[in-house]
């Protein structure tokens, strides 16, 4: 029984202490089973307890001893611990791994294979694979400003694990090189996320990037292509040229691209743009593959020899590790020339070799091929049994018959016919649930095995769904203006009447001084109406009238003659009017 020191929790103390009494029971006489039962243990434990009294580890040994684990806990392991270590084991190396999708491999068949290397050997016949020259690749990277390690090994207990650095925040800038199997290195485009370019960005490069910016910091068809004018054709000295890319969506659907490359042929010279399949960089991209493991593991033993400030003094640094400027260690450079031209020869590019090609299909990722470990299950003959089903029970009709063997492989698999009627019965009731609905990519063209962006049917479709998306934003266009054309002529038509009655004088601006004129105007002419007439008076003309009868006063320049005159008059209806402006309108129940 191990010391209760080593136990570290009250129920694991509470579940020895239950097999030590079992364990006591037994010695005494007692059955497996009831002291299991009466001490709430496992029977199977209790029986091995009882077989092997010493507590032993569950599982395979550990590769290392019991004292050699507690002298590593104990003592830190460091750089110059593994470095040692190497030395003293030369069969053992560092390597650099890279991300590989399990999906995208079982993707990568023989089939797969054989339609890339038809459609590279196309283009060896048609000269673009001739000599070193001719063949370019070029790809993207991120180099980033600091480097953070996510996991590291500690005590527990440890709470946070800072990582200092004298830099600003992490900050990536996408590098896209281009270079050919002979060796001739371009100039590198340098993107960055922003909206203006900084010249100090510049300082100390001499001259070797082409500097970039747009807002997202990712490669888009704008750059890409100018890039390729800009950089690629004038450096290009052969009559035809391939340059190899991976699939992103600036590679393939750009139509400034295509008609760069279309309007350079008029100089006599080609250049082609071969796409390479889909997902598989990792097995076919010579940049990918040869350079960036070893550029990114170099990138980062400089990060924390160097000061970077920020990303705008990162340029300096890459342009000197690259082109092997004077002043910084050989450890640090680059040496991407050797790299890159072995990576040529990898995958069989330059010089073009189909078996090269055909040896990166492994037998494990392409389920046509029998692995060591892996056997393809035998394909069973239904031949004699429809054979059978013909001759004595007459069952010929093609349908019959695959309905036949569907049962047989259903019955096989352990599934009876009432879970499909089941099956079937619940999607005719419910309706079958709906689709995960993907994004269509590259729909104009297939990538799954290589493809040109510049051959002349894939420009066309570009070319035709440009025009239909140029027709749809003129129809939008010409829609949101033919539904803003009567609001506009409505906004013309007011602004027209507004000026015309500015000029008569009979504007907003007139209007409001003339309702504040006829406002006291009309005072003035109450206060006189109220010196001409009494209240007796007033009373006794709307008394001898019908209740609803309402008195209108129009003041004007009448004499108090003409209005007692007309007080006097008895018409049917009593109107007391004086011909100016103003109107003052009194009821019978104001006046009573």
């Amino acid at each position: 029984m191990p010391s209760l020191s080593e136990l570290t929790t009250a129920s694991q103390v509470f579940k020895e202490l239950s097999m030590h009494a079992a364990l006591h029971d037994l010695k005494n006489g007692q059955s497996v089973k009831v002291a299991a039962r009466l001490h709430g243990v496992s029977r199977a434990t209790l029986r091995n307890r009882t077989q092997n009294p010493e507590l032993t580890r569950v599982g395979a040994p550990t590769e290392f001893p019991s004292w050699e684990e507690d002298r590593l806990k104990c003592n830190t392991v460091g750089d110059s611990f593994f470095r040692r270590f190497l030395k003293r084991h030369p069969e053992i190396s560092l390597r650099v791994t890279h991300s590989s999708s399990r999906k995208k491999n079982r993707e990568w068949t023989t089939e797969r294979c054989e339609e890339y290397i038809s459609k590279l050997q196309d283009l060896h016949d048609r000269g673009f694979l001739d000599r070193p020259v001719q063949v370019w690749n070029l790809d993207g990277t991120a180099f980033s400003t600091s480097e953070m390690f996510d996991r590291v090994v500690a005590r527990k207990g440890a709470k946070q694990i800072p990582f200092q650095f004298d830099r600003n925040e992490k900050e990536n800038v996408t590098i896209l090189p281009c270079r050919n199997a002979s060796g001739t290195q371009l100039k590198f485009m340098a993107l960055y996320a922003g909206k203006v370019h900084v010249q100090s960005r510049l300082d100390d490069t001499f001259g070797l990037c082409y500097h970039a910016v747009n807002l997202s910091g990712y490669m888009d068809q704008i750059h890409f292509a100018n890039y390729i004018q800009g950089e690629v054709f004038p450096a290009v000295t052969e009559l035809k040229n391939v340059v190899f890319v991976d699939g992103h969506f600036s590679h393939v659907n750009n139509l400034l691209l295509t008609r760069y490359c279309k309007f350079f042929e008029k100089t006599g010279k080609e250049v082609a743009i071969f796409c390479l399949p889909t997902g598989q960089t990792n097995h076919l991209q010579p940049f990918h593959v040869s350079v960036f493991g070893g550029i990114k593991k170099r990138w980062r033993k400089y990060l924390p020899a160097r000061r970077l400030t920020s990303k705008d003094n990162l340029l300096s640094h890459v342009v000197k590790l690259w082109y092997h400027t004077e002043g910084f260690p050989e450890k640090f450079h680059f040496n991407a020339g050797q790299s890159l031209k072995s990576g040529f020869a990898k995958f069989g590019l330059y010089p073009f070799s189909p078996d090269v090609i055909r040896k990166i299909v492994k037998a494990y990722h392409d389920p046509n091929l029998i692995s060591s470990e892996i056997q393809n299950a035998p394909v069973q003959d239904f031949g004699p049994l429809l054979q059978l089903l013909r001759e004595q029970y007459g069952i010929n009709e093609e349908k019959d018959l695959v309905e036949v063997k569907q049962f047989i492989l259903l019955k096989q698999r352990g599934i009876s016919l009432d879970a499909v009627l089941a099956c079937t019965v619940q999607k005719d009731i419910f309706g079958e649930p709906p689709k995960k609905l993907r994004r269509v990519k590259n729909r104009q063209l297939s990538l799954a095995a290589g493809a040109l962006t510049t051959h002349p049917g894939f420009i066309d479709e570009l070319e035709k769904e440009e025009a239909e998306n140029t027709a749809k934003k003129a129809a939008t266009a010409s829609k949101r203006k033919a539904s803003s054309r009567p609001v506009k002529e409505k906004i013309k038509k007011a602004r027209k009447k507004l000026e015309l009655d500015e000029r008569r004088g009979s504007g907003p601006k007139q209007r409001r001084e003339g309702r504040a004129d006829a406002e006291e105007e009309a005072s003035l002419r109450r206060n006189r109406i109220e010196d001409l007439f009494s209240p007796t008076q007033i009373r006794g003309c709307v008394d001898m009238q019908d209740p609803l009868t309402k008195v209108a006063w129009e003041v004007g320049f009448a004499s108090k003659e003409n209005i007692d005159s007309t007080l006097r008059d008895q018409q049917w209806k009593v109107r007391i009017r004086m011909i100016v402006p103003g109107v003052l309108t009194i009821s019978s129940s104001q006046l009573t």
